[in-house]
């Protein structure tokens, strides 16, 4: 257990940054449309050009950091660097726009509760520090070193890191909290699912080995006696023909049974080819002609091969008892370190129903796996299902459960 705890924690924290790094870019982009608002505006005029300047360049840096964040880039080395750089730009906009008595200066507050929520305690002290001797500088370049005002505004950014850090802190924790039950949840939906599959897996072995031995001899042993009865008896001839047509649809029920309970090409083939075989299926059950695009020669791990063969069965089973689609399209494609499959039609649409249980189930199989479904659709325009399951690191190899003649 203390490994979960441990990997929830961590992972709390680092959304937690990555959250408040978030916010520190948008809290700038405001900074920068309005601090040269105010500076402009105060009694103090701003000293030198290059005040302009500073400020696109905070502008270009914010666009990098927000760069680095879309590209994945996080961690406590990019939000202590952040901080530094914030409080150098706050202080050449504070020197340039009237120093220590600049209306800029007030950002320093607002800039250390941002501090405060994307670093701990110790290094958001750190960073007080450097704001500390930002306003000692500011203070003594305009000679006011030696007022009781420098002391207050000091008292301020500590008294921010004593009151907001703490919050922080707790908020944090009960982010952890909240996070374990979510992973707990799913670990425990993951299992359901696997255990659910491995009934069905376990269903059509049997049906295999003991249904589909004893239809295939009850078969043979009916064309045998066909040969016999021939012609003597045109009645039991008919009959022993009634009763091998009777047969070979129940062998042929029982195949797309097994291929519903555990596609074999599923676990000898793949994905795709599994994917082939049910719009086969489905194209020969509904008349529609559904078309199948590939994005990668890849294969995936065998349990998101399985939870993206769920989705497509399940939609399917809702094209053909609700759609009335005219045309399908199925698209599968490696995507943002994962595998995503695409399911369209052209038919009637959801008409505001996406709680049933198919859809539900859909769902939490996705998100079992760490991945995600989308739902696009309108009446009479049809019915979008995008599902997207991370790439596992290890899959469990499958059985083989299908029935073959």
């Amino acid at each position: 257990m203390n490994d979960g705890t441990d990997w929830t924690s961590t992972e709390a924290r680092a959304r937690f940054r990555e959250a408040a790094e978030q916010l520190a870019v948008r809290l700038r982009w405001l900074s920068i449309g309005a601090i040269p608002v105010l500076a402009f505006l105060s009694d103090e005029p701003v000293r030198s050009p290059w005040f302009e300047t500073l400020v696109a360049s905070a502008g270009a840096y914010n666009f990098l950091v927000s760069r680095a964040l879309a590209g994945g880039r996080r961690g406590p080395e990019l939000s202590t660097g952040t901080a530094a750089i914030d409080c150098l730009y706050l202080f050449f906009m504070s020197w340039l726009s009237g120093g220590i008595h600049s209306v800029i200066t007030t950002y320093d507050y607002l800039a250390m509760v941002s501090v405060c929520m994307r670093l701990p305690i110790l290094p958001s002290l750190g960073i007080g520090g450097l704001y500390a001797l930002q306003l000692s500088a500011l203070a003594w370049m305009d000679g006011a070193s030696s007022g009781g005002e420098l002391p207050v505004r000091i008292c301020y950014v500590f008294l921010t890191i004593v009151f907001v850090s703490p919050l922080v802190y707790e908020a944090r924790n009960r982010f952890a909290e909240v996070l374990a039950g979510h992973q707990a949840q799913r670990l425990l939906l993951h299992r359901l699912l696997r255990t659910g599959e491995d009934e069905r897996r376990t269903i059509a072995r049997e049906l295999h080995d003991r249904g589909g031995g004893a239809l295939f001899s009850l078969l043979h042993g009916l064309r045998r006696l066909r040969e016999l009865v021939q012609p003597r008896d045109a009645t039991a001839e008919a009959e022993v023909d009634r009763l091998i047509q009777v047969t070979e649809a129940t062998v042929r029920d029982l195949r797309a049974m097994l291929a519903d309970l555990r596609p074999r090409l599923l676990d000898d083939l793949g994905l795709a080819e599994a994917l082939r075989e049910l719009l086969t299926r489905e194209r020969a059950l509904t008349g529609i002609p559904v078309s199948f695009e590939v994005g990668t020669d890849a294969l995936p791990d065998s349990e998101s091969a399985l939870a993206l063969y769920r989705v497509a069965q399940e939609a399917f089973t809702n094209i053909r008892r609700h759609a009335h689609a005219g045309a399908a399209n199925v698209r599968l494609a490696r995507d943002h370190g994962g595998w995503s499959l695409a399911i369209e039609d052209d038919g009637g649409g959801l008409n505001g129903n996406r709680t049933g249980l198919g859809l539900r189930t859909m769902r939490e199989r996705v998100e079992a796996l760490g991945g995600h479904l989308e739902i696009q659709s309108s009446r009479g325009a049809g019915t979008r299902i995008a599902a997207w399951v991370p790439e596992q690191s290890a899959g469990e190899g499958n059985g083989d459960s299908s029935l073959s003649r």
